[in-house]
C-alpha cells in the first residue's frame, strides 16, 4: 500500500478518526498503532511524533468519551421542565450512553491510568459536575437538606453499576425481558426508586 502523506495537525485527526471509528464496534485491547497505521496509510514510525504509545491514544478517546458523556447527560437535563425529569433523564442518558458505546465506556471507566493527564481529569470533572449541578437542583426542588455531592455519588454508583451489569452480564436486559419491559423503561424505572 503507497503510504500517505498528512500535514502534521492532519495526521493527529486522522489516527483521532480512525480510532473513533475502530471503537464503535473493536475492544479497546484489540486496537493498536499499528493497525491504525493501516488503517489510514502511514508509517508505524509517524504515528510516534504524536502519541507515544497506544495509551496515550487510548487516553486522548476517554476524554473525548467524557465530553460526550457530559453533552448527553447535559442536553437531556435541558430538554425538562422540572429538576427532577431533568435529573431522571440524565441518569437513563448515562446508562444509554454506556449501552451504545460499550468500547468507549471500557476505556474511559474500567482502564486504569497511574498518572492521567490534566485533559482527561478536566474531562471527567466537568461530567461529574453536572450530575452534581442535577443532583443540587432535584434536591432543592424536593426541599431536601442532603448534601449534593454525597447524593450524586449515590446516583452514579447505582447508574454506573447498572451499566456494567448490562454490559458484563446483560443481566438487567434479560430481567427486563422477563418482566416485560424494555431496558431503557427498566432502568428508569430503577432510578425513580432511588427518587423522593
Amino acid at each position: 500500500m503507497r503510504k500517505k502523506s498528512y500535514h502534521h495537525t492532519d495526521l493527529k485527526k486522522a489516527l483521532f478518526i480512525a480510532c473513533h471509528k475502530l471503537l464503535k464496534s473493536t475492544e479497546p485491547d484489540k486496537i493498536s498503532l499499528r493497525i491504525l497505521a493501516e488503517e489510514i496509510g502511514v508509517s508505524h514510525a509517524a504515528i510516534y511524533r504524536h502519541f507515544k504509545d497506544r495509551e496515550a491514544l487510548l487516553e486522548v478517546m476517554a476524554t473525548y468519551g467524557f465530553e460526550r458523556l457530559a453533552k448527553a447527560q447535559k442536553t437531556a437535563l435541558m430538554t425538562e421542565k422540572t429538576a427532577e425529569l431533568g435529573f431522571l433523564r440524565a441518569g437513563v442518558a448515562y446508562i444509554l450512553f454506556a449501552i451504545r458505546n460499550p468500547f468507549y465506556y471500557k476505556i474511559m471507566f474500567l482502564t486504569k491510568r497511574s498518572n492521567p493527564s490534566d485533559e482527561l481529569k478536566r474531562s471527567r470533572l466537568r461530567s461529574y459536575s453536572i450530575l452534581v449541578n442535577a443532583c443540587r437542583n432535584y434536591l432543592k426542588e424536593k426541599g431536601r437538606n442532603n448534601d449534593p455531592r454525597e447524593y450524586a455519588l449515590m446516583a452514579w454508583s447505582l447508574v454506573h453499576g447498572y451499566s456494567n451489569l448490562y454490559l458484563e452480564t446483560g443481566f438487567p436486559k434479560s430481567e427486563a425481558t422477563a418482566l416485560n419491559r424494555n431496558p431503557t423503561q427498566f432502568a428508569e424505572d430503577i432510578l425513580r426508586n432511588m427518587m423522593f
